[in-house]
């Protein structure tokens, strides 16, 4: 138990440690999803389509659906691209959750100010805006991260395997197969659920003995205080 307390300590603390260099991912985000974006909303998105200022929204053919299709597609090619620098080494799980977040962010505030600019309501389409932008971001947030856990995850199943492996290997053993592994990992897993489960039976049980026995104490002292009162009235009779 202590073993796998240690371990899972190791790894959170290489979560912690094992982040992308900050301007590394800086640039990234900046370069890769940023600036595509700024360029999509300068040139096609409809809030820069104004009298003083014509850009290529209208030229679009359904431009509202065009829009939010490029947008989306935008969202995956980052992603994509994303992916690539994290299997070359460049970056490392934890940009998935930014790229993510600002991606979805950006998104957000060019599709929904195409509905947002027609209610022509001012100055508060900006703060419908930004309330969107917060709920995309917090989207993204909630996905990117949700990703970047369960990229760690697999790569620890490997690095377990790895080391099982390796030690298999300097102790002379039979290198057990990665299936095997698998298998050893799968009912270790049903081991600890079953244990969890009979141990909350157990603890469910000796909750209901406990509860039996207090309302089982109550019902005695109710009927004591009963007694205690038919007691006093005839006391006070005589």
């Amino acid at each position: 138990m202590s073993d796998t307390k240690t371990l899972d300590w190791n790894k959170t603390r290489e979560f912690d440690l094992e982040r992308t260099n900050i301007w590394i991912s800086f640039i990234f985000e900046i370069l890769v999803v940023v600036l595509p974006y700024v360029v999509i909303w300068i040139l096609i998105g409809s809030s820069w389509n104004t009298e003083k200022f014509h850009n290529y929204y209208n030229n679009l053919p359904l431009k509202d659906l065009l829009l939010t299709i490029i947008c989306i597609a935008y969202v995956i090619i980052a992603l994509g691209i994303n992916l690539i620098t994290y299997i070359l080494k460049w970056q490392k799980e934890d940009s998935f959750t930014f790229t993510t977040a600002i991606a979805l962010c950006l998104t957000g505030l060019i599709t929904n100010s195409i509905w947002i600019d027609k209610l022509s309501i001012g100055g508060f389409s900006i703060f419908l805006k930004v309330i969107f932008l917060i709920l995309f971001a917090l989207l993204g947030i909630f996905i990117g991260t949700l990703a970047t856990m369960l990229i760690r995850n697999y790569k620890f199943k490997i690095e377990e395997e790895d080391q099982i492996l390796l030690q298999a290997y300097k102790n002379g053993e039979e290198i057990p197969s990665i299936k095997k592994i698998r298998l050893d990992r799968a009912e270790k897993y049903r081991i600890k659920k079953e244990q969890e489960i009979e141990e909350l039976n157990k603890f469910k049980e000796e909750l209901n003995e406990k509860i039996a026995i207090e309302l089982k104490n109550k019902k005695h002292e109710k009927l004591d205080q009963k007694e205690n009162k038919k007691r006093n009235k005839k006391n006070n009779k005589k």
